[in-house]
């Protein structure tokens, strides 16, 4: 049971496809029907010759499957359309030269791995273009040798014949093969609205004008065409500009015939349908690329937004866990004082000890808040800011350690600095890495030395606040103008100090300037004056 029960499935299949053969050929039949106007001498040679189009694109979608369909489609609708005028014979042997070049054209058309059916690429409009060009070419040559071996038509003829039939093949080909292969493949369809009624009115509208206007000469005004043609084609890519050449090459025709009766300068007519065929193919097509292209621009901003904001994260993280680890460093240290001085009944020591582990506690505290409010709202908390009494807040917290390991810590502030606006937990954090870094340097190299830490006022009325070591400098090549995050001179560093020092001066209009020399660094955190009593008179004047 097991081996039959996959044989229905098959036989439907079969089915199914033989059914799609069968609509082929009332298709194959029906298209030579309503195009068989203007012919040469009463053959199938006409002006747009839409079948092979139709052959292409069934062999391209189906495969060898539908060969035989194709092969005696030409046949069928000779017998059908003109009656086999030319022998039951002929007949066979021209579709099965017709058949079979379209076949192998469409085999052909299969095998280009780099052609997409929904013509998203120019090269999509090309490729189909060139096989349409050799399999109409190919098709053409065999269809006047076949004949003019059997005196159906004269020598003389020949040129005539080939160039007339092959520019009907291609005609075409271009405007039936797109419309079926993206029938079949493109999702979804562009929508259709108020506009494509004005569109298509416009294209009704000037195929009217291009056969109405009489005082014009065959086809004078051709170029019109391309107005409604381009619109479309730019609005809605490759299927607007299928569906408006279908529409374009019926009304030429009906317009040829109305107009210009049964002389309407053939050649003329198709060389400009040809060129009509192959601009809106391409015009389609570079819509279709245009909009890839940009849905493809969008997919990398979204990964590169994607990448920032993992990168953001962890720099985030790394400065919270670069800021934090001072004040927790500082604690560990405090609270082995305290519990040392416990032991051995120093009650002094040990109350000091905590005091510092309370200001500690304090710091980080600041910090964490300082850091969340910056993420958060992107500004910083100004309020007003003494700069002589955070300097001796960082005096006392970092001068006794410094000391101790060689490095005199001084400051220096003019008597009477104004009280500025600033975030006054960032500014002393700054500081704060500065001098450490300075510290580290130093040390790193194992020397002493002093540190001094200055605040002024510039020329300009900027607050300067300068931090100066007799360490070894930074070296040769360090980015002094845009110190980069992670980016560290010292064995132990983590490469934020500066980076995070630079961010707290620019979020508050300012920079960071960076200087060296065989005598140590120099580094300047400036940042424009916003005095409290300025805000407050400029809080009258508004008000």
């Amino acid at each position: 049971m097991k081996g039959n029960s996959a044989d229905p499935m098959m036989d439907a299949r079969i089915y199914q496809r033989l059914l799609i053969g069968v609509a082929f050929l009332a298709a194959y039949v029906a298209l030579d029907y309503v195009s068989f106007v203007k012919p040469y001498r009463g053959l199938g040679i006409t002006p747009w010759n839409p079948p092979p189009g139709l052959s292409i694109a069934v062999i391209f979608l189906g495969g060898w499957f539908y060969a035989p369909f194709v092969l005696i489609a030409p046949f069928l609708a000779d017998a059908i359309v003109r009656g086999s005028a030319l022998g039951v014979g002929l007949e066979l042997v021209l579709s099965l030269a017709l058949g079979g070049t379209y076949l192998v054209a469409g085999l052909v058309l299969q095998r280009i791995t780099a052609f997409d059916p929904r013509f998203r690429y120019v090269r999509d409009a090309l490729t189909l273009s060139g096989v349409a060009a050799a399999g109409a070419t190919v098709a053409a040559t065999l269809y006047v040798l076949i004949l003019l071996s059997t005196g159906t038509i004269f020598q003389t003829e020949v040129i005539a014949v080939a160039w007339r039939a092959a520019l009907g093949d291609v005609i075409g080909i271009l405007v039936i093969a797109p419309l079926v292969l993206l029938a079949v493949t493109y999702r979804p369809w562009p929508t259709v609205g108020p506009l494509a009624v004005v569109q298509f009115l416009t294209l009704f509208l000037m195929l009217a004008i291009v056969f109405g206007y009489r005082e014009a000469t065959a086809f004078q005004l051709f170029y019109l065409l391309f107005i409604p043609l381009l619109w479309i084609a730019l609005s809605y890519g490759p299927p607007g500009s299928s569906v408006a050449l279908l529409f374009i090459q019926l009304g030429l025709i009906i317009g040829a015939e109305i107009r210009f009766g049964p002389d309407p300068g053939l050649g003329a007519l198709q060389v400009l349908m040809t060129a009509l065929a192959v601009t809106g193919l391409i015009v389609g097509t570079i819509v279709a690329e245009r909009e890839d292209a940009a849905a493809r621009l969008r997919d990398q901003q979204a990964a590169i937004n994607r990448a920032l904001r993992v990168r953001s994260a962890g720099e985030v993280a790394a400065t919270i866990a670069h800021e934090i680890n001072q004040p927790l460093t500082a604690l560990t240290a405090y609270s082995g004082i305290a519990s040392k001085a416990m032991e051995e009944g120093n009650l002094d020591l040990a109350k000091r000890a905590v005091g510092k582990i309370h200001a500690e506690s304090e710091r980080a505290t600041e910090v964490l808040r300082g850091i969340r409010e910056l993420l958060k709202k992107g500004t910083l908390s100004k309020n007003s800011v003494d700069l002589a009494a955070k300097l001796e807040e960082l005096e006392t917290l970092l001068g006794e350690d410094l000391a101790k390991k060689g490095i005199r810590l001084s400051f220096a502030i003019a008597p009477g600095f104004p009280i500025i606006r600033a975030d006054g937990v960032q500014l002393q954090q700054a500081t704060h890495n500065l001098i450490v870094n300075a510290a580290e340097a130093m040390l790193g190299v194992g020397r002493g030395g002093t540190i001094e830490a200055k605040v002024a006022l510039s020329p300009e009325h900027d607050v300067l606040i300068e931090v100066r070591d007799d360490g070894p400098g930074f070296p040769p090549g360090y980015d002094v103008n845009e110190p980069t995050p992670f980016t560290t001179t010292k064995p132990e560093g983590s490469g934020l100090g500066l980076a995070v020092a630079r961010s707290i001066a620019e979020a508050h209009g300012g920079g960071l300037a960076i200087a060296t020399s065989p005598r140590g660094a120099r580094v300047v955190l400036r940042l424009p004056m916003e005095k409290e009593a300025e805000r407050e008179n400029s809080k009258r004047h508004r008000r």
